[in-house]
């Protein structure tokens, strides 16, 4: 085998793989006797059929199958050789079979980003603090959502967050297009027939259960029945019953009815879980910020061919979409533009961060695969094997590990930016429990 690699362009390669005759008469004798081994043939046994029949049957797919095997070959010890990322479809310029076998290939190539060093782009650390009071408002919504209603004292007057129920009529022009029966409301909690909670809960003040309140209001658009809905109407509505919700009391006995030992430890459990909660929030913000800088600050060379191919696809469904909804003229032409510029900077971020993962050596472990699948399961309520069948039969698996590595190297980046100790980059590849990624060539 030789190889000749060539630049044919920005960030393209060209190569041409050359095999001697008896080269490739070698490889062909193998996949007839594969062949052979694999059909049968009225009147031969397994592995009997001559050779001719089998040449005269198989000829034609062992040629293509061995061209197949030989190109890979060629391309993945040129890979190897120059240490070569390629990038989109591997093109076949040529083919000739004149003299052994000649294969001229194109393919574009993954840019060289050069990175800037972590801590040169100013990212802070922000320390979180939890105010106890923070902690006080948590335990005393627990105690609320805990809580019983009960009906409101005789003269005590309706309050934002009393549940109440309505009886009464909706008018149009003095004749009612429904009857309100039994309607539980809950006071400031969301409007009412199209009345703002605002207003409904001004004209509830001083109100009692037994009293009637009427409002001027416009229906929704989802007003049953429809031909009434977005129409002016009249609410005349009376408050048949009233309920306040009494909150649990915060002492041992609540605590222990949430599963703590006593109100000390559910303080200590609420407490870790809001500062966990905000450490998050403020992580998220922090990878945010990280992928902004690198976008401003890496130059990268996009592969064109590559980029033309997936912004004319991008283009193509986002126009067919808006012409659907009726856009025309300047809406169109702010839609390419805004899909080209969306497209590109999306492009512009998976190589940055690939390159990241390349230097920091990130690799997926077979236990980042099964928590993330486990994740997943907890949020549809669906089986982790059922999950995991699935994404393998789609093909989706892939593209949910290259997630999982893109997500793994913004951290390590952003823990070096922060001067944070290095994380582990993951088990590499050939060692116990690596799972094949994007880069794998597998």
């Amino acid at each position: 085998m030789q190889l000749e690699l060539a630049d044919a362009g920005p960030l393209a390669k060209k190569l041409t793989i050359s095999y001697s005759p008896e080269e490739v008469r070698v490889q062909r004798a193998k996949v007839l006797r594969q062949l052979s081994g694999e059909v049968k043939l009225n009147g031969f046994r397994p592995g009997k059929t001559s050779n001719a029949v089998v040449e005269k049957r198989y000829g034609a797919a062992a040629t293509a199958r061995v061209e197949e095997m030989l190109a890979d070959e060629g391309l993945n010890q040129a890979v190897k050789n120059h240490s070569l990322k390629p990038m989109g479809p591997i093109q076949s310029d040529e083919v000739a079979r004149a003299d052994g076998l000649r294969l001229v290939l194109s393919f574009e190539v993954k840019p060289t980003i050069v990175l800037p060093e972590p801590a040169s782009l100013g990212v802070v650390d922000e320390k979180v603090e939890l105010p106890e009071t923070d902690v006080d408002q948590a335990i005393e919504t627990l105690c609320k959502r805990a809580g019983d209603l009960a009906d409101l004292p005789e003269g005590a007057t309706i309050i934002e967050d009393d549940s109440i129920t309505l009886q009464g009529n909706i008018t149009i022009n003095g004749s009612s297009v429904r009857e309100v029966k039994d309607l539980h409301h809950l006071v400031g909690g969301y409007p009412l027939f199209g009345t703002s909670t605002k207003d409904v809960t001004q004209a509830l003040a001083g109100k009692k259960a037994g009293d009637t309140i009427v409002l001027d209001t416009t229906l929704p658009g989802t007003f049953v029945p429809a031909e009434h809905a977005n129409k002016a109407a009249r609410l005349e509505l009376n408050i048949s019953k009233a309920q306040r919700l009494i909150a649990a009391k915060a002492d041992d006995d609540f605590a222990r009815r949430m599963g703590m030992e006593s109100m000390e430890k559910l303080r200590e459990g609420m407490r870790t879980r809001l500062t966990t909660t905000r450490e998050q929030s403020v992580r998220q913000k922090q990878v945010q910020q990280v992928t902004d800088l690198l976008l401003e600050k890496v130059h990268v060379e996009l592969p064109p061919k590559f980029l033309e191919s997936n912004l004319a696809r991008s283009i193509e469904q986002a126009l067919a979409k808006a012409k659907g909804e009726g856009k025309t003229g300047a809406d169109l032409d702010k839609i390419r533009s805004d899909t080209t510029e969306q497209n590109m900077r999306q492009l512009r971020r998976f190589l940055i961060i690939d390159a990241i993962s390349d230097s920091r050596k990130v690799a997926v472990t077979r236990e980042d695969l099964e928590d993330q699948i486990r994740m997943a399961a907890m949020q549809t309520g669906r089986k982790p094997e059922e999950i995991a069948k699935q994404l393998d039969s789609s093909g989706q698996i892939r593209q949910v590990v290259h997630e999982i590595r893109e997500s793994k190297a913004i951290e390590i980046y952003l823990d070096e930016a922060l001067g944070r100790p290095a994380i582990a980059p993951g088990i590499e590849h050939g060692q116990p429990g690596h799972v094949h990624g994007p880069d794998c060539n597998h």
